[in-house]
């Protein structure tokens, strides 16, 4: 009965082939009752002390109420104790199989007894915790529409100064350029005024040579031999006149070619080959306006959260779904915050969406018209997922919307892209000649990339994975993942037989690596530190040349696909009971 929405009918009844319409509902027997067998329930020894519900208010209940059962799924017992250590449900049957250590246990029915003053701290204390959430978050409110109002006026500030820079330069330029044009108007006045003087030189010059070249004409013509022997001698000396003259100009440099020329100041080159940009934006988010103040007593809490598993050794899973996604070649995987599983071929240009019952949704083209792209997916925001280009043209980061599966942006980079990771506004690919890029999104210069040191110069085929703090490469061409810091020193390296061929790589909330061993066939989880590593999966449970694996943080499940075409969703927890 945990698992109905609604409660209609008489289980009881129903058991007899009867249908009774419901009037109450027992959560200890997760029964519904009609009029008549819920006064025998009040009878019975079993159940005399039940609290029942009327059918009514059941169905007011929140649907995550209704599914919670109160028998242990393990020993079909009634769960009455609660582990603050493994932060789960017991019967007693468990308390003494697997609880026999612990000792901090406690009686769920001493705990929701009016008279328990630890039920009474703990509800105040929620109460108070409310109080406060409900003053935190009106003063937040307040604080983010100040912090709204604030970025608008820094935009239009940020607006004024650049015009204001702007214009100054102008002011500053139109100086310098009148400046250039008086000299070069006076330079060219000057030199004009001597090119003129030597063209009215040349041009009474050669007056002078026509005149003398008419008189030799008539001299021909019409003097006696006797004028023309004499007159030769004064044409003689005239014209050398003349030549001497002309010979002159050229002698003093009067008929060298004058040009002007401009040659703009070497700063000022400079200034335009290294400024490409007015200025650097960017944004501070480390200082708080606001504070939190929380009254509540933390030590009235009755649950204890755990913070992790100690040792990946408490790491174990459950199959929660077989996938049968139907198309092979898969090399990516991701799950959206709805829930859908998102799938990718090899250099096949599809993108599959699964829903969360594992029914086919979408099969989409990431780009129409272009056949062979495609390899690694990563998860941008609830919105967006990104997909790598893999080994064929374009080069390019492809963003798709999850909700419509439509391209909307893409990216050029420098070389093949194949495992893709997104951190922080950050980018992290493995290329096929540049080693392992880092491309920041958020500083809007994606053509000044950086290379991680020490990173082998081919990765291609390989996946990344990344944190606050380190990135992970797994390599298949030496069977290793070896983990980075930011400046590219390694941090720790893994190999073992228990890891071949490693490909898909993913991490989990306490940094540790789950990565995808095709040629081991298994899943092998590695500690955060590199000392410690496992088989968490293997060929028994159905894993098979795998190679993506995506790990959902907030639902705490894994994806894994198989090359071939086979996917399965696995529920991870930290200890045996948590995963039961």
């Amino acid at each position: 009965m945990a698992t109905n929405e609604n409660a209609l009918f008489c289980d009881f009844c129903q058991n007899k082939q009867l249908n009774q319409s419901a009037e109450e509902y027992c959560p200890q027997c997760e029964e519904a009752l009609c009029g008549e067998c819920r006064d025998n329930h009040k009878i019975s020894k079993l159940s005399k002390s039940h609290q029942t519900i009327s059918i009514e208010n059941y169905n007011k209940l929140p649907s995550f109420i209704k599914q919670i059962s109160h028998n242990c799924e393990e020993h079909a017992c009634f769960l009455e104790v609660y582990c603050k250590s493994h932060d789960s449900l017991c019967c007693k049957r468990c308390l003494i199989s697997s609880h026999k250590e612990c000792k901090d246990t406690i009686f769920i029915e001493d705990f929701l007894t009016p008279s328990s003053r630890i039920q009474s701290a703990a509800l105040d204390n929620i109460e108070q915790v409310l109080k406060d959430l409900e003053s935190n978050i009106s003063s937040t409110l307040k604080d983010r529409n100040r912090n709204l109002a604030d970025l608008r006026e820094q935009k239009q500030v940020i607006a004024k100064n650049i015009k204001e820079k702007r214009q100054q330069i102008n002011i500053l330029l139109d100086h310098l350029e009148e400046e250039v044009l008086e000299k070069a108007y006076r330079m060219e006045k000057v030199n004009c005024l001597k090119i003129e003087e030597v063209i009215a030189n040349l041009n009474e010059e050669k007056k002078k040579v026509d005149q003398i070249q008419k008189e030799i004409e008539s001299v021909k013509l019409f003097a006696s031999n006797q004028q023309i022997f004499l007159g030769t001698k004064a044409f003689l000396e005239s014209v050398s006149i003349n030549k001497i003259n002309v010979q002159k100009l050229y002698d003093i440099g009067s008929l060298n070619n004058v040009t002007v020329e401009f040659t703009f100041n070497e700063k000022l080159e400079a200034v335009i080959k290294e400024i490409n940009t007015l200025g650097e934006m960017k944004v501070n988010s480390s200082e708080k306006h606001v504070l939190f103040s929380w009254k509540s007593d933390q030590s009235a809490q009755i649950f204890k959260s755990i913070s992790g598993p100690t040792s990946i050794q408490e790491i174990n899973f459950k199959l929660v779904q077989k996938i049968n996604v139907g198309r092979k070649f898969l090399t990516g995987c991701a799950i959206s915050e709805a829930g859908n599983m998102l799938f990718l071929q090899n250099h096949r240009n599809k993108l599959l969406t699964y829903c969360p019952n594992g029914e086919l949704h979408s099969e989409s083209s990431i780009i129409h018209g272009i056949y062979l792209i495609g390899y690694d997916l990563a998860v941008v925001d609830s919105q967006t997922v990104a997909v790598s280009s893999g080994g064929n043209p374009p080069s390019k980061i492809h963003f798709i919307d999850i909700s419509n599966a439509k391209l909307h942006k893409t990216i050029n980079i420098k070389d093949r892209c194949y495992g893709l990771s997104y951190h922080n506004g950050s980018f992290i690919c493995c290329t096929h000649n540049n080693g392992i890029e880092l491309y920041d999104t958020l500083s809007q210069r994606l053509n000044s990339v950086k290379n991680l040191p020490n990173a082998p110069n081919n990765v291609s085929d390989t996946y990344v994975t990344s944190n606050e703090k380190s990135i992970f490469h797994s390599n298949w061409q030496d069977n290793s993942v070896v983990c980075y810091d930011y400046n590219g020193q390694v941090q720790w390296k893994y190999t073992d037989s228990l890891l071949k061929k490693p490909y898909g790589i993913t991490l989990d909330s306490y940094s540790n690596i789950y990565v995808a061993g095709s040629e081991s066939n298994n899943v092998v989880v590695i500690s955060k530190d590199g000392n410690d590593a496992k088989q968490l999966i293997g060929v028994s449970d159905g894993i098979l040349n795998p190679r993506a694996v995506y790990f959902h943080k907030t639902k705490n499940v894994l994806l894994v696909a198989n090359y071939d075409g086979v996917a399965f969703l696995f529920n991870v927890k930290c200890s045996k009971h948590s995963a039961d």
